[in-house]
């Protein structure tokens, strides 16, 4: 009995669902049917364009021809060149001229130099003779005590003025450079030497 309801419940239920779909597909039936014509024409149209195989060939070809835009190239970039590193103040060669008015400057120079220290060294031994005879000094260097008690003292005291400039005029000329800028020491020493003993003189009394 309790199978015969259970099968009286589900049987209106069966026929809803049977009628909902029949209802379902004879909605959906003439969507199918306009598809399948569609599909149809569309195979209909294809089927009567061949596709030719040397479209695609020339296409790749025509693919390959094609020339990408080539990338632009750096601007060249402008920097110090090695001409302004060279550049100087003065010119890079030098005329026999300018050497030889060099030359000329440096014996101009020396000789300046070798009459001022001279002209020390005379002054030295005038204010020594006006010292010895006027105030009774004596001659403390060794080497010229001999020449202090007459005129020669004019003549032996150039002795050491004339070594400096020998060897001022050989630095001068020396294959060194720091020897060559030093070529005016000597000279100058025995200018400065010179004028200081003379000035000493002059206060003895």
């Amino acid at each position: 009995m309790l199978f015969a309801l259970a099968v009286l419940l589900i049987q209106p239920q069966v026929n809803a669902k049977l009628a909902f779909s029949a209802e379902k597909i004879a909605f959906i039936q003439p969507a199918i049917s306009s598809l399948a014509s569609t599909t149809s024409s569309n195979e209909i149209s294809l089927a009567l364009t061949p596709v030719s195989s040397d479209i695609s060939i020339h296409s790749a070809a025509a693919s390959d021809s094609v020339e990408l835009p080539s990338a632009p190239e750096p601007a060249p970039v402008k920097g110090p060149t090695l001409n302004a590193f060279l550049r100087s103040g003065k010119p890079m060669t030098v005329s026999v001229g300018q050497l030889l008015g060099e030359e000329r400057h440096k014996d101009h120079l020396w000789m300046g130099l070798g009459i001022a220290a001279h002209s020390a060294a005379t002054f030295d031994a005038w204010t020594t003779r006006r010292a010895i005879t006027t105030a009774g000094a004596q001659e403390l260097n060794p080497m010229l005590k001999p020449f202090a008690g007459n005129a020669s003292l004019y003549a032996a005291i150039q002795v050491g003025p004339l070594m400096m400039d020998y060897v001022g005029r050989k630095m001068l000329y020396s294959r060194h450079s720091w020897v060559r800028h030093m070529w005016w020491v000597p000279q100058s020493a025995s200018f400065a030497s010179s004028l200081f003993c003379g000035v000493h003189n002059l206060g003895v009394r």
